[in-house]
């Protein structure tokens, strides 16, 4: 091949890239291999932003000439708004600004338009000239449509962003927000002190506290209720209201708590918790049993040891659960929730055979049940011999989290209306049903504290929360999105069988390996200077 030849060849291959790139920039395409699709827009922001009314801006006020690992972050912030207006149907744009506080100009006058958005400079460590300096930046979204603006204040990574930017979509084309409410007057969990919560809940919904006492009608706007850990007794009325909400096609989340540690005492025991509920929840075809589950699939608490310093021992009081509802949009990508003194629920009664039941939370094939006595003290599974675990954890999963769905009659079909004489109470003004107009989601799980911001629960365990709200809320796309990069999946626990073949495969197979590849090439070598010997 002669020099003109190469020449013109290169000159191909050059020309072919740039035709490649130009289409690149005009059609769009990706091939995304990760498990969860974490590169590709979810159904819903696909549906959410094709359907925009009107045209959409997004103003992304991002400082030019950003040090890693934030130049990355700018490239990954373009991507995902390149993916949402190819979607969009030529109804969204963007465009980057770089504004600067230092001296006059362009960039001046795009710094002093960030912060009338509400953008505020960040200040970014960042190593210059071998020095590590720390320099101003902004970070921020402003989202401009109908005459509503939106805005992330700063983008610190791009692993939720496109929940973010969907919910901000959706909202500013939302003209009224559905209504969530938490019943409370019966030492549930505070709405006010489920700060997380209800910043991610307020994104889309109308969040508010229900006092069964002091209204006569549940507002007929609340689409779901969620009644969370009550440690007092429901009244009849209350439960009363309760029913018709349900009859009226209102979806409910009981987290109820059966059994609860008494720390007061040397010795740690479990108490019942009576709230009044059980009848009803029967009714319904819902048996959350007087009981505990243990599980060998749990997480660890923090104990003081013998020298002084915190150890972490696992506690079979506090199961990880993995065995989540996966076919369920809700919830598929949720890794693992962690319960505190959970109880199981029974599905072996007649009222339970009219309605669907979806098994939602279900503990490991190394499980145990308490009843009756409820000794909580770690130190009973503390040098626990193989015999004494299997004894202990010879159950299969339990379940403690389920889905009843359907139609549903009404516990007070042909009773008479409950009255109360506590103050502030009113009576029921509604129209009285004796069956629900439509078909009605109920979620039963045997611990209400899982998700109590005071006890500092996992990250997992406040995903499924609000996920679990949205599912209610008839609302699973956004919950899609949000477990989307979900945590790694946890090492589940595995038979003692298992445990020794991954022992010994470890130990014999990589020696073993390569002393069969260097018989070979000695093999090999051996047969090539034989077959030199014979020429």
């Amino acid at each position: 091949m002669n020099k003109k030849d190469a020449l013109i060849k290169i000159g191909i291959i050059i020309g072919i890239i740039i035709v490649i790139n130009i289409i690149s920039k005009r059609v769009f395409t990706r091939v995304d291999l990760t498990k969860n699709k974490s590169y590709t827009l979810s159904p819903i922001s696909k549906d959410v932003v094709s359907n925009l009314d009107d045209k959409l801006l997004v103003k992304a006020y991002f400082s030019n000439n950003l040090p890693p690992p934030y130049n990355n972050l700018r490239r990954q912030v373009q991507d995902l708004l390149d993916d949402y207006r190819s979607y969009s149907g030529g109804n969204m744009n963007y465009e980057f600004l770089n504004p600067t506080s230092e001296g006059e100009g362009e960039g001046n006058e795009l710094d002093k338009e960030a912060q009338k958005y509400g953008i505020q400079p960040v200040q970014i460590q960042a190593m210059d000239n071998d020095k590590l300096e720390v320099k101003r930046a902004y970070l921020g979204l402003v989202f401009l449509y109908g005459g509503k603006q939106e805005v992330i204040p700063v983008v610190q990574t791009a692993e939720n962003l496109e929940y973010d930017v969907t919910g901000i979509i959706k909202k500013m084309k939302t003209t009224e927000k559905k209504k969530v409410g938490f019943v409370s007057g019966h030492g549930e969990v505070e709405l006010s002190k489920l700060n997380q919560i209800q910043t991610v809940l307020n994104q889309q919904y109308d969040v508010s506290s229900v006092n069964l006492k002091s209204v006569a009608v549940i507002d007929p706007a609340i689409s779901a209720l969620i009644i969370m850990a009550p440690k007092s007794v429901f009244s009849e009325s209350d439960k009363f209201k309760l029913d018709q909400f349900i009859m009226n096609g209102g979806n409910v989340a009981f987290l109820i708590d059966r059994i609860a540690p008494n720390f007061q005492q040397q010795v740690v025991m479990g108490n019942e918790i009576n709230v009044n509920l059980s009848d009803l929840l029967l009714n319904y075809g819902i048996n959350i049993k007087l009981d505990l589950i243990r599980d060998l699939q749990c997480s660890a608490v923090q104990i003081q040891s013998q020298i002084g310093f915190p150890i972490s021992v696992n506690y079979p009081f506090f199961p990880v659960i993995t065995n989540i509802a996966k076919n369920n949009p809700a919830f598929n990508n949720i890794k693992s929730v962690v319960l505190t003194f959970a109880s199981s629920i029974d599905t072996n009664n007649e009222n339970a055979k009219k309605v669907s039941i979806t098994p939602l939370l279900t503990t490991s094939d190394k499980s145990g049940e308490v009843e009756g006595f409820f000794f909580l003290n770690l130190e009973q599974f503390q040098n626990m011999t193989k015999k004494g675990a299997d004894s202990l954890f010879s159950q299969k999963g339990f379940m403690v989290g389920g889905i009843y769905s359907g139609k549903f009659s009404s516990f007070y079909e042909g009773k008479e209306m409950p009255t109360d004489t506590a103050s502030g109470w009113m009576q029921y003004t509604g129209q009285r049903l004796g069956q629900s107009v439509k078909d009605v989601k109920l979620i039963a799980i045997g611990d209400g504290d899982f998700a109590n911001e005071e006890n500092k629960p996992p990250r997992e365990n406040m995903t499924f929360f609000v996920n679990m709200v949205d599912y209610l809320m008839d609302d699973v796309g956004l919950a899609e999105i949000r477990t989307k990069a979900s945590s790694e999946s946890p090492i589940e626990e595995t038979s003692d069988s298992m445990k020794k073949f991954i022992k010994y495969f470890n130990l014999i197979f990589p020696p073993a390996l390569v002393l069969l590849i260097g018989l070979y090439k000695w093999n090999q070598k051996k047969q090539k200077k034989k077959n030199l010997q014979l020429k």
